[in-house]
C-alpha cells in the first residue's frame, strides 16, 4: 500500500506531504523510513513520560536512519478550564521538554487537551479558523516548521 501511495498517486506539484504515523518504531514507520530516505520529522508526544519514551524511541530512529527531526509538538499538554481559564496538567508536565533536549530539539509548540467546537450547521469539529485559539497554535507551529524548512 505505501509503494501505491508514493509511487502511483498523481499529487502533482506539492510543497509539503504530512504524513501520521502511528506511535513508535513499528513496521509502518520502518517501511515509510526505508522507502523515503531524506524526511524531515515532527516527533509528537503528550506530556506523561511513557509516551515521550515512545516518542523517544521514534525520534532515534528518525535519526539512526539520517531523517532530519524539525521539533517536538506536545499535544494534550494541559487543559485549560472554560471557567477560570485555569490550567490542569492532566498527563503531567515537561515531557516534551525532556523528549527535545534528548533529541537535541525544540518544542515547537503545545496543544491542549480539549473538546472541539461543534457547529450543527457545518460539520467540522477538528478544524479551527485562524483566529480561534488552537487554529493560532496551529498557524504558529506550522510557521515554525516552513521557516525550519526554509533554513
Amino acid at each position: 500500500m505505501l509503494n501505491s501511495f508514493f509511487n502511483e498517486v498523481e499529487w502533482g506539484d506539492l510543497d509539503y506531504l504530512l504524513l501520521d504515523l502511528p506511535p513508535g518504531t513499528g513496521d509502518v514507520a520502518l517501511d515509510v523510513h526505508s522507502m523515503l530516505p531524506s524526511c524531515k520529522e515532527l516527533i509528537v508526544t503528550t506530556p506523561h513520560p511513557t509516551a515521550a519514551f515512545v516518542a523517544a524511541r521514534a525520534g532515534a530512529m528518525a535519526l539512526k536512519t539520517e531523517h532530519e527531526i524539525l521539533g517536538v509538538v506536545e499535544n494534550m499538554a494541559y487543559f485549560e478550564s472554560k471557567l477560570t481559564g485555569e490550567k490542569e496538567y492532566v498527563f503531567g508536565q515537561g515531557g516534551g521538554e525532556k523528549l527535545a533536549e534528548e533529541l537535541n530539539t525544540e518544542v515547537l509548540g503545545q496543544l491542549p487537551l480539549g473538546q472541539p467546537d461543534w457547529d450543527d450547521n457545518d460539520f467540522a469539529p477538528s478544524v479551527y479558523q485562524e483566529d480561534h485559539k488552537l487554529g493560532k497554535i496551529y498557524l504558529d507551529i506550522a510557521k515554525k516548521v516552513v521557516e525550519k524548512l526554509g533554513q
